[in-house]
């Protein structure tokens, strides 16, 4: 079955979420928003600015900004930066939040039997509800790690709903949870999928794959070859584990010519200092989730010495299943954290690097260029955070409130592509209290079919 707009509709899926543009909105729409103090990620001082918009771009940066023809929003007492980039998450199991460890184990053997009972319904509402957590978060750009695209019918849910949630980023089309080593990904699917994904001014087709660590040798080297003649980007869990580390396959794949700045290396956490200045010579990123990999017993992240290596870095809340919310200040407080606890230096990774693999260096890695500073000319992505609160004021440096200080009941305004999504506290476009309850309901009903 494919799942047109209409028959997705009628399945009723779709009725907690408003279609991608907020009531009332429109792609052309202009906003002035002034008051705030603009932290616009180029190297400069944060400064009082007015910033405005144009449809999905930031048209202008400047001081008494003439409001004609714009709606004003009046920010003060807020520090206005770009949106948060996550770079890899797994939004299909949302709805199995803080199903990490049960009965029948831990993570892996706890989410094998749930995988084998998801509907492509189910993918879709963990979507909408893994978006109603970025928009309360700030994040406006996302990896969709699609790992457990059973059928094509899996990947066209989830890609519906990003599309009509308005989100930006990459959809990345996976392979089924269930699917061994030796067996290959259905490629026929994979390429009618991409042959129908069309234009979209906001999201990109890539190919999520179980790689060296994963697969056997004929299987993941296939998959790259297959990706690369449809010029997909490709990412994959390498090195995440003691045990993928050991195998050595950064340098294996580098031999056989497998990286570059077209593929994402996700955890990397057992990744040695050789295999970290291999990821910075080919130009390859490495996207890194601390609290899940910490808590599923990876290890923890070599942060400090991946960023001596110069290797080009996101950051990634991985997966709701493990690590409970989406919050991208959280995440860069214990990156930044971790790596003074690993030298015994404080300050090592500066908090405006941290900050940085969070926003425009993250977009980098996912190969958006006009994503992650506040300019003319970029996209209209951008998130109000409030710097008048009890937990934020007053803080020594923008930096430090944003990676040290505030969290996400803190964000005041959310635009992703000249689009409001949060507005003074709440967001916009969607019942949240119907989304969850749809999601409880879900939830115990796959749980039922698993048992």
């Amino acid at each position: 079955m494919i799942l047109t707009r209409r028959s997705f509709l009628a399945t009723g899926a779709a009725a907690t979420l408003l279609p991608g543009l907020a009531a009332g909105q429109s792609t052309d729409a202009s906003y002035l928003l002034t008051g705030a103090t603009v932290l616009a990620m180029d190297g400069t001082p944060a400064r009082a600015a007015d910033v405005r918009l144009t449809g999905r771009t930031i048209t202008d940066v400047g001081i008494a900004l003439d409001p004609q023809g714009a709606e004003v929003i009046d920010l003060s007492g807020c520090l206005l930066i770009p949106g948060f980039v996550d770079t890899h998450w797994h939004m299909w199991n949302t709805i199995a939040r803080g199903m990490g460890q049960t009965e029948f184990g831990g993570f892996a053997a706890s989410m094998k039997p749930l995988s084998a009972a998801w509907t492509p319904e189910a993918a879709a509402l963990s979507v909408r509800l893994a978006l109603a957590e970025a928009w309360a978060a700030g994040i406006t750009t996302v990896n969709n790690w699609a790992h457990n695209t059973k059928s094509v019918e899996f990947a066209q849910a989830e890609l519906q709903a990003m599309r009509e949630g308005g989100i930006r980023g990459r959809f990345s089309y996976g392979y089924p949870q269930a699917l061994r080593p030796g067996e290959r990904m259905d490629f026929a699917a994979l390429e009618s999928f991409a042959a129908a994904f069309g234009e979209d001014p906001l999201l990109h087709l890539g190919l999520c794959t179980r790689g060296p660590d994963r697969s056997d040798e004929a299987i993941w080297t296939e998959e790259w070859q297959r990706a690369r003649a449809l010029s997909l980007p490709i990412t994959s869990h390498i090195a995440s584990d003691r045990k993928g580390g050991a195998l050595g396959n950064i340098r294996k794949m580098a031999d056989g010519g497998y990286l570059g700045p077209d593929v994402q290396i996700v955890h990397a956490t057992h990744a040695t200092d050789a295999d970290l200045k291999i990821l910075a010579e080919t130009g390859t990123p490495i996207s890194i989730s601390p609290w899940t990999e910490m808590e599923v017993g990876y290890g923890i992240p070599p942060v400090a010495r991946m960023a001596a290596s110069g290797v080009p870095m996101g950051l990634s809340v991985d997966n709701m299943v493990l690590a409970g919310n989406a919050d991208m200040f959280a995440i860069m407080k214990v990156t930044a954290d971790l790596a003074a606890g690993q030298t015994e230096t404080q300050g090592i990774v500066k908090d405006a690097q941290v900050l940085d693999w969070a926003t425009a260096g993250g977009a980098a890695t996912l190969g958006l260029s006009d994503v992650g500073l506040i300019a003319p000319g970029m996209a209209a992505d951008l998130v109000a955070v409030r710097i008048d609160r009890e937990n934020t004021r007053p803080a020594g440096t923008p930096e430090f409130m944003l990676t040290h200080a505030a969290h996400p009941g803190n964000v005041d305004t959310v635009f992703c592509a000249g689009v409001l999504r949060k507005r003074a506290g709440q967001v916009v476009g969607m019942d949240v209290a119907g989304l969850a309850a749809e999601a409880d309901e879900m939830i115990q009903g796959l749980i039922q079919r698993s048992r």
